[in-house]
Formats: structure tokens, C-alpha cells, sequence
């Protein structure tokens, strides 16, 4: 038995851990402290280590090399000690809502499983170590419904604002949760520069943190209406966010000055042979990357939309860490896979082979931007559609594997999950390091991720604002009551 599963072994609750301190201090103890631990941070040139912090009242209040002792002790030897991951581009399973995969007719018919989902969605994410999300086309009582559960994430949003033939449709909810076109789920005005910044303004008040926008085929606006959009946005201290996944569409998010690409370029050029890029593409990404626009890859968006035509998808051991085992049986039945059969049915589907292109493209862009010294930033998009390929917190891991894939560092990737998304969502003095002052949003480790991704498999303990809370006891096999014997997440 290792020293810290000996400290939880005799622990009186499964979050609040406590040991002897050994060291003799003049001082009382107080708060928690996580003693000789190895910091790992993103604004360090080296790692810190035989490192003491201090959690008190949800915060990081000291970080030392001397020893400190604290009411509650955990012991950090050996492990490593990181910011909670943040993931800035997802879409929250919310009560009244129901998980991904499910229309409204079904989650009517099953709200014993919608239940069960809602309730392990919030956890799932902790698992994987995401204590920061970012719900893009959210609302503010999206986002209270969200905070009223106490085991979650933190969670911020952007309000959805698409330009379609010169009119405003406000946005607010995911295209996923609804059977509903988007002319019937939203108000419509005009986009003239005064109702717009009526309507930015509106957003900012509700509480939003950015505008999400949309380029995509049937939804695009001129250049003059988005620059429009980004300047409303921007007026009211608000980030612009634009779904644009192909040439044509970075290209316009570029000129209009968006602050954030929320997708990879996956369309709309041919691939090489020679494992380049077109000149055209090249001059589109070399743009992004000297004007340094927030660039999300989201590769994992095509991986997922090729698992769901995959016959042997829902036997993945992982998934019954993340999916009540309910909902993965669900799944599984002809009612559950009915996105599955309306992918195939698409026009011009092509198989594994046509989103292998997509890939292939997305991966080739990501190479160039990493080697440029883009702004990359990690956003997921969990999930993506109506599909339940993206699993809550499992997608954002396999996202950092196609980032390593596609020739992302380690070293880049682990900025982009925490400084470098703090910084653009102006939550810096908040979150993205380990520093006294910062939420004790944490993360204990038993390997280094900076030296590999598979370091955030050995997650053993997640900290929010300041909360130790064993990885174990947030994996959906705990819910289902199956054996503490199976394989650990």
C-alpha cells in the first residue's frame, strides 16, 4: 500500500485526509497542506521540487520549500502537483436537459436514465482532471442550473449570436438538445450596429464571458456584419468565438478579426501528397499564427463523428468510467444508435476513409500552427452532436492524444490546458498555475506531464477550491456499485 492510498485507507471521510505532520513549528498548523510535493506550473522554467502548499479557504495561501503543517496533511511524496485543466469549448448536459444522443421524445420516455447521466456528467469531467469549463451557446440559468450542483466543474459561457441574411438570431442552447430549426428557437433582430450592441450588451449583463458566432455552410454572414458583431463584442469587453472549421471560413474569422477559432480547418482544400499544405492554406494559418487568434483544433470532433459507424464503440472499458452503465445499455439498443444509421445515410459518406481526410487535414494545420507558435488553445467540443462518442471529460483526454498526434509538445499542451486558456478567457488571476492567491483548482499526479500525456492518466486526487476529492470516487463504476476490484479509470 502506497503512502498516499495508506493515508486515504485511514482517513474519516473520503475527502478530508488526515496525517500526522512530523515537523516542529512555532506556528499552529492550519488549513491543508500538501507536503513535499513536486509543483508543476506552467509559468515555472523547471518544476519545484520537495514543494509545501497551503490551501485555505478554497485558495492557494503559501507555497514553500520549507516544511508546513496544516490541520489536514496529505502527503505529496513523489507525486506532482498541477492547475486543474481547463477546457473552453464545451456543451453542458443541463437539467432540464438530457445527455447527447437523445431528442427530446426520448429523454421524455427515459428520465430515469436522464437522470443518472445528469447527475454523473459534472463528475466525469472531474475525472479526467477539467475543473474549468467554458459552455459555448450557454445561458446564464444554463450555467445557475449547472452551479447548483455541488460536485462540478466551474463553469462560464458564451452567449450564441449567428448573422444569417443580415438578421440576428440570438443562440441560447446547443443545436444538439433540440429538434427544432434555429429560426424557431431564438428572437430575431436586426443587425444594424445599434440593435447589435443592444444585444451584446445584454449578454454581458446576463453574465456571459465571450459570443460564439458561426461561418458555415447556409450561415454565412458578410465580413461587414461580423466585424460588426467582434466590434459590439469587444465594446462590452467580450471575446468573439467563431465556429469556422473550413479555408474559407478561417479565412473570414481572420479578416474580421474574431478573437478565437473554435475549430480545425478540416474542410474546403485538397490534401498533398507530400504531407504539406497549400499555398493558400499555409498563408490562411500563417495569418492566424503572427496575429496570435485562439486556435482550437478539436480534432476529436471527426474521431468521434468515425467511432459512432464503429460496431465495438460501446465495449470500451473507459466508458463505464464516464457513462452510467444504464446509459451505455441504452446505447447499445436500435432506439439509442439512431444517429449512428443517420450518418451513413448522409450524402457523400464515405466511411472511416472520409473523416481519415478530415483528419488528415486538421492534423496538418495543427503541425504548422505548433511548429508557428500559435495560440493554441484546448477546447474539446463535448459533445460535438448528437452523438455519444463524446464522452464528458474522456473526450477532452483523447483530444490531448490527437494534439500529440498531430506534433504537439507536451510542454505546449499542458500550457494550452491551463495558462494559456486562463489568460484568453481573462481568468488568469484566478486559475492556469499553482501560486499563492489562485483558486485551489489542483491536480496530484503520479507522473509528470510535461514528460508525457499518459501522465494524466495517474490522476489520483482532484482538488476544488481546495476540496480533496479521490479520482475513484468520481468514475460512474462507484454509482453503478461495480466492484471496487474493477480497473481503475
Amino acid at each position: 500500500m502506497n503512502r498516499l492510498v495508506s493515508l486515504v485507507a485511514t482517513a474519516c471521510s473520503c475527502f478530508v485526509l488526515f496525517a500526522c505532520a512530523t515537523h516542529t513549528h512555532s506556528a499552529p498548523p492550519s488549513g491543508l497542506v500538501i507536503s513535499d510535493v513536486t509543483v508543476v506550473s506552467p509559468e515555472r522554467a523547471a518544476p519545484l521540487e520537495h514543494a509545501y502548499v497551503r490551501i485555505l479557504d478554497g485558495k492557494i495561501a503559501e507555497l514553500s520549500e520549507r516544511p508546513l503543517r496544516g490541520e489536514t496533511q496529505i502527503d505529496g511524496m513523489g507525486r506532482y502537483l498541477t492547475p486543474g485543466l481547463i477546457d473552453s469549448h464545451v456543451h453542458l448536459a443541463v437539467a432540464p436537459g438530457f445527455p447527447s444522443g437523445m431528442t427530446v421524445k426520448q429523454a421524455a420516455a427515459h428520465p430515469e436514465i436522464v437522470a443518472a447521466a445528469l447527475e454523473q456528467d459534472p463528475k466525469s469531467y472531474l475525472l479526467f482532471g477539467f475543473t474549468t469549463l467554458v459552455d459555448l451557446f450557454g445561458t446564464a440559468q444554463r450555467t445557475a442550473r449547472w452551479d447548483a450542483v455541488e460536485l462540478r466543474p466551474d463553469a462560464y459561457f458564451c452567449s450564441g449570436a449567428v448573422i444569417i441574411d443580415g438578421q440576428l438570431r440570438l443562440m441560447p442552447t446547443p443545436h444538439f438538445s433540440y429538434d427544432h430549426p434555429p429560426a424557431e428557437r431564438a428572437p430575431t433582430i436586426s443587425a444594424t450596429q445599434n440593435t447589435l450592441d443592444m444585444a451584446v450588451a445584454r449578454m454581458a449583463a446576463d453574465g456571459a464571458i465571450c459570443v460564439k458566432t458561426i461561418y458555415e455552410q447556409g450561415l454565412k454572414p458578410t465580413m461587414e456584419a461580423t466585424q460588426a458583431l467582434v466590434a459590439a463584442a469587444h465594446a462590452h469587453n467580450l471575446l468573439v468565438f467563431m465556429h469556422a472549421n473550413s479555408k474559407e471560413a478561417q479565412a473570414h474569422a481572420v479578416g474580421a478579426g474574431v478573437d478565437l477559432i473554435v475549430h480545425g480547418m478540416w474542410n474546403g482544400w485538397e490534401l498533398t501528397g507530400d504531407g504539406g499544405l497549400p499555398a493558400d492554406v499555409d498563408s490562411i494559418l500563417g495569418d492566424i499564427a503572427k496575429r496570435q487568434v485562439g486556435y482550437q483544433p478539436t480534432i476529436q470532433v471527426l474521431t468521434g463523428l468515425r467511432d459512432m459507424i464503429r460496431s465495438d464503440y460501446l465495449a470500451r472499458p473507459d466508458l463505464a468510467d464516464v457513462y452510467p452503465t444504464t446509459l451505455i445499455d441504452w446505447y447499445a439498443t436500435k432506439e439509442g444508435s439512431w444517429y449512428a444509421d443517420a450518418i451513413r445515410k448522409y450524402p457523400g459518406f464515405r466511411g472511416e476513409a472520409g473523416f481519415a481526410e478530415g483528419v488528415d487535414r486538421v492534423s496538418r494545420a495543427t503541425r504548422f500552427l505548433a511548429k508557428a507558435n500559435a495560440h493554441l488553445l484546448f477546447g474539446s467540443d463535448t459533445p460535438s452532436d448528437f452523438v455519444y462518442t463524446n464522452p464528458p471529460g474522456l473526450n477532452g483526454r483523447l483530444e490531448m492524444n490527437n494534439w500529440i498526434a498531430a506534433g504537439v509538445s507536451e510542454a505546449k499542451l499542458f500550457r494550452a490546458l491551463t495558462i494559456d486558456n486562463a489568460r484568453m478567457l481573462r481568468l488568469d488571476k484566478q486559475i492556469g498555475t499553482v501560486e499563492p492567491g489562485k483558486t485551489a483548482n489542483l491536480l496530484l499526479l503520479r507522473a509528470n506531464p510535461i514528460d508525457s500525456v499518459e501522465a494524466y492518466d495517474t490522476i489520483e486526487m482532484v482538488f476544488l477550491h481546495g476540496r480533496p476529492i479521490l479520482r475513484a470516487e468520481l468514475s460512474a463504476r462507484k454509482a453503478s456499485g461495480v466492484s471496487a476490484n474493477a480497473p481503475a479509470p
